[in-house]
C-alpha cells in the first residue's frame, strides 16, 4: 500500500464531502444575508439550538475519537490490518468529522444565535484540519497500525 496512493484516495473522498457543505453555506449566507430570507424575529429556540450544537459537537469531535477507539480495540491483536480495512475505517473518519459543516447550513438556515454559530464553526474547522488526509498523516497512521507502505519504484 502507497502512502501516496492512499492519500489521494481519501483526499478525493475528503473533498467530495467538504465541498458540497462549502457550497450550501454560500447559498444559506447568501439566502439569509442577501436575500434576507430570515428576519430578527424568527430565530431558533434556546432548546434547538442547544441540541444543534450539541449534537454538532458530538458528531464532529468526539464521535471520531470514540470510532478510532473502537477501531483500535477491534484490531489490537492482529498482526496486520487489511489494507481495505484501513481506507474504510479513514473513510468513514473523514466522514464523521466533516458532518458539522452541514450541522452549520441548517444552523444558518435556522437563524440562531452567534454564540452556536461560532461553537459549530469550530467544530467544521477542527474537523477539516485535523482530520485532513496529508501523506505524512497517512504514512503515520500506516505506521501505527502496522501497515507496511509500499513504494513503487521511479520510472
Amino acid at each position: 500500500m502507497d502512502p501516496k496512493e492512499v492519500s489521494k484516495t481519501l483526499n478525493r473522498a475528503y473533498f467530495w464531502q467538504l465541498i458540497p457543505a462549502a457550497v450550501l453555506l454560500v447559498l444559506a449566507w447568501s439566502l439569509k444575508y442577501l436575500f434576507h430570507l430570515t428576519t430578527a424575529g424568527n430565530t431558533a429556540g434556546l432548546s434547538v439550538t442547544i441540541v444543534v450544537t450539541t449534537v454538532a459537537g458530538v458528531i464532529g469531535i468526539a464521535l471520531p475519537v470514540f470510532y478510532r477507539s473502537y477501531f483500535v480495540y477491534k484490531v489490537k491483536d492482529k498482526k496486520q490490518i487489511s489494507n481495505d480495512a484501513f481506507l474504510t475505517f479513514e473513510r468513514t473518519l473523514i466522514t464523521l468529522a466533516l458532518m458539522p459543516p452541514y450541522f452549520l447550513v441548517v444552523a444558518m438556515l435556522m437563524n440562531m444565535n452567534q454564540t452556536a454559530l461560532i461553537l459549530i464553526t469550530l467544530f467544521s474547522i477542527y474537523g477539516a484540519y485535523y482530520y485532513y488526509p496529508g501523506e505524512k498523516k497517512i504514512l503515520f497512521e500506516m505506521k501505527i497500525f502496522r501497515i507496511k507502505p509500499v513504494k513503487r519504484p521511479k520510472q
